[in-house]
């Protein structure tokens, strides 16, 4: 009998394992980039993330990680203990904030001044902690299509 039980336990683990594992990833875009607190060394920006769930059951979190670079480059993190829910097939919007170095600001000013890029490209990576146990991944690109005459001098 306890042989038995265990089996099924055993059994039910590895189905909810593997359930959990076939999930689709979340998409993660950023909804809007304020500064809020800048300084010599260091800024301080309001992130608004909005966070898609592709998946039939809803991911709840008590605590989210993140890295975000631009155009390919290291730019801010944050960390916040916001938690809120994603529901099934939905999605939610949440304030984060971030910080970034002035040596991260300061390349993407030189690579704006020499007019060459169209657009700038973001990454935001990082991790929902789960509100029971575990966490979400998540690792998603976009895209920012700069107006004509930004960036170069005199335009």
């Amino acid at each position: 009998m306890k042989k038995g039980l265990l089996a099924l336990l055993c059994a039910i683990s590895f189905n909810a394992c593997a359930a959990l594992s076939m999930q689709e990833p979340l998409s993660v875009t950023i909804a809007d980039l304020k500064p809020i607190e800048v300084g010599v060394l260091e800024q301080r920006y309001a992130l608004k993330v909005r966070l898609l769930n592709p998946n039939d059951t809803e991911i709840a979190f008590d605590g989210v990680v993140f890295d975000l670079e631009i155009n390919d480059t290291p730019f801010a993190k944050g960390v916040s203990n916001q938690s809120s829910v994603i529901p099934r097939f939905g999605e939610a919007l949440i304030d984060v904030q971030a910080v970034s170095g002035l040596q991260n600001i300061l390349r993407q000013i030189n690579e704006l001044l020499k007019g060459e890029r169209t657009s700038i490209t973001y990454r935001i990576k990082g991790r929902l902690h789960g509100a029971g146990f575990g966490s979400t991944r998540f690792d998603s690109s976009g895209e920012i299509a700069i107006p004509v005459g930004s960036g170069k001098p005199g335009g």
